[in-house]
Formats: C-alpha cells, sequence, structure tokens
C-alpha cells in the first residue's frame, strides 16, 4: 500500500478553507473506491454549444450559476444584472466587452469582473468561448493587475467543432438597441427590455462623481502565482465573496496531498497543459485543455502526472451543485492546443523547470 496524506477543511465566514484534520491514508483507498448517485458526469463543456449567445448551464446552486458560451460576434442585446455578479473567464479567442464603465478587450486566459448593476455587451471573434459565472453574493475579495509576477499571453486553438465565422462577421449595432434586466429569482424569460441608444450604455459611468473610475476588473489569472501549487498549500486565491472563491494552479507532478471538503464544492476547467484526476469515484481520469470536473462535497481528490506547463482554474463553492448537463448533450467533439507566450518570467518559471527536470 501506499502512503498519503488527506487534509480535511470546513468553511468559515472570511476563512473558506478552515483546516480540520490532517489523516494518513493508503493512497489506493482514495482512488475509484466510492459508488454513488452523486458522481458527477465528464464533461467536455464547449462541445455542448450549438451557437453562438446561447448559454448552456452546467452548474446552479442558490447562489452561484455557471454557464459556457461562444461570444462569437455581437451580443443580441445588453445584460444588466440587477442583484448579482458576472464573472467572465476567456477560454479561447477574444472577446470586446462594452459597458456602462469602459470598453474591455479580453484575450484568451484571461479573466473580466462586472459588478451588478452594469450594463454591458460582448462581441468575440469566431473563436470566442467563454465560462461564466453568476454570484449572488458581492464579490468582496479580488486581487488586483499589481499583484502579477509574470506576463503571458496564450493562443488557444480549437481542432474540430463548429464553425461561428458567419457569425463573428456581424458588426454591432451603434444605434437603438435593447437592454434586458435580469434580476436573479426571476424566470430569465421575464426580463425588463429598454429601447436606448448604444451611446448611452458605453463608458458613461464611474464609481467617483467627479472623475472616471471603473468598478469593472480585468485579471490575467495565471501571472498571479508566487511559486508552484499543490507542494504545500493552494494557489492565488484571486477572488472570493461570503460564499465563493476562485483559484489557479500551476502544479507540477503530484499535489503533496489528498483534499476533503466538508462543506464546499468545487468545479475546475483546464486551461493548459495535461494531467491526471483522482478521487474516491475515479482511479483516474486523464485531463486535457477544454475538460472539466466537478468534486461533490465530501469526497477526497487529487492530481498527478501534471505537466509543466498545468493551468488550471478552480472555483469553490459553499453550496452543492445542481448538475444541468450531462454527456449526451455534446454536440461535437473536438480538443484544444495551448500556447504559450511568456513575456516576462517570474521564479516560478525556473522552479517549474527545476521539478520537471528541463534545462533551465
Amino acid at each position: 500500500m501506499t502512503k498519503i496524506r488527506e487534509f480535511m477543511t470546513s468553511w468559515e465566514p472570511g476563512t473558506p478553507t478552515s483546516m480540520e484534520a490532517w489523516t494518513d491514508r493508503a493512497k489506493e483507498s482514495l482512488c475509484g473506491t466510492a459508488k454513488g448517485k452523486r458522481k458527477p458526469p465528464n464533461l467536455r463543456p464547449f462541445d455542448l454549444i450549438r451557437a453562438p449567445h446561447q448559454p448552456v448551464a452546467l452548474l446552479a446552486n442558490h447562489d452561484m450559476r455557471v454557464s459556457v458560451e461562444s461570444a462569437a460576434g455581437p451580443a443580441p442585446f445588453f445584460h444588466r444584472n440587477i442583484d448579482f455578479d458576472e464573472v467572465l473567464f476567456q477560454f479561447a479567442g477574444a472577446r470586446r466587452v462594452e459597458s456602462e464603465m469602459g470598453v474591455y478587450d479580453v484575450a484568451a486566459g484571461e479573466l473580466l469582473v462586472i459588478p451588478r448593476g452594469i450594463a454591458h455587451r460582448s462581441t468575440g471573434d469566431a473563436g470566442a468561448l467563454t465560462m461564466t459565472i453568476h454570484v449572488h453574493e458581492p464579490v468582496r475579495a479580488l486581487m488586483g493587475e499589481e499583484q502579477c509576477t509574470s506576463r503571458t499571453q496564450f493562443d488557444v486553438r480549437r481542432i474540430g467543432g463548429p464553425d461561428f465565422s458567419a457569425a463573428a462577421a456581424v458588426v454591432p449595432t451603434t444605434a437603438t438597441v435593447i437592454e434586458k434586466m435580469y434580476v436573479w429569482h426571476e424566470d430569465p424569460a421575464d426580463a425588463i427590455e429598454i429601447e436606448r441608444q448604444a451611446s448611452e450604455l458605453i463608458g458613461v459611468s464611474s464609481i467617483e462623481r467627479d472623475s472616471a473610475v471603473s468598478a469593472v476588473t480585468k485579471l490575467r489569472p495565471f501571472d498571479l502565482f508566487t511559486d508552484i501549487t499543490g507542494r504545500k498549500g493552494p494557489g492565488p486565491k484571486l477572488l472570493s465573496t461570503a460564499c465563493a472563491m476562485m483559484e489557479v494552479y500551476n502544479t507540477v507532478g503530484e499535489q503533496f496531498a489528498f483534499h476533503r471538503a466538508l462543506e464546499s464544492e468545487e468545479f475546475g476547467l483546464q486551461f493548459m497543459g495535461e494531467c491526471r484526476n483522482m478521487s474516491e469515484f475515479e482511479e483516474t481520469h486523464e485531463m486535457t485543455p477544454g475538460q472539466w470536473f466537478l468534486i461533490p462535497l465530501g469526497i477526497a481528490h487529487s492530481v498527478k502526472d501534471c505537466k509543466p506547463d498545468f493551468r488550471r482554474l478552480v472555483t469553490y463553492s459553499r453550496f452543492p451543485f445542481a448538475v444541468l448537463a450531462d454527456e449526451s448533450m455534446h454536440v461535437s467533439e473536438s480538443r484544444f492546443e495551448v500556447r504559450e507566450s511568456v513575456l516576462q518570467e517570474a521564479p516560478w518559471h525556473a522552479t517549474a523547470r527545476e521539478l520537471a527536470g528541463s534545462p533551465a
């Protein structure tokens, strides 16, 4: 039997990963030994998308909703989320987000946080693929550009899948547009609609009375690392609410221990690199760019065989999820090649090469 450590966490206000216990386990007892109805599906989320700007719901609970979409071409209307915040992670391609607080160009591997109440519209290129997370509790803690330790650009190429180039060729209107207002507990079909001029909704707002200061934040999450994750602890906590948080990982090799969460569920999107997930539900599951996973409440899990280019975005919620998609809903079969251009290195890049046995 192979000995491994397990750490168990709970959730306390302001301390989402409060440590409860450390346990010595036999690794074999933590890999593929569980059975039950809560075993999640293995999804290729971007292969669920049928058409641009038609989000596909993945998960939901009373504080968080998660979906994926193609952002090719202009969105048919402006969104205004009245009582929830929006987090957009750009997985592939590029999109321009026009908002009341300015215009933001978002590239692959970048993230945009749009607080409640701010109207916005997206226009993306043919390859624009996005994971959207709505949170009912407001984002209270958010890392900033000044905390980035490196500067990186990513090129994500999709092989297979639908062609959305026709949608991407459409030019967004600059005249009369529709704004839709969404309220968390209301049916989206009942959203209030208002006709406005586009110029009334772009770059017209500020959180300061006498100067232009935006509440929208753009972030490069994979430039926030200060060390290699998974050797001693988690990755950078780039944002958090009272009931949710988001981290990024650049683990090399195998994580030092299994994690069992008592009061949170987590889902992750593999952005770059390959690895093998391990959990009590599956002995191993190979992960490649564009794949997604969910860890239900109480299930021990870890990761191994992480390549030096491993990059992963992980989101945690205080509440169990309802899973809204399954493998039968895939409408295409594609894979992704991700290339990284490091414009400015951080010390952890050299550590990653050393751990992988690559030349410095």
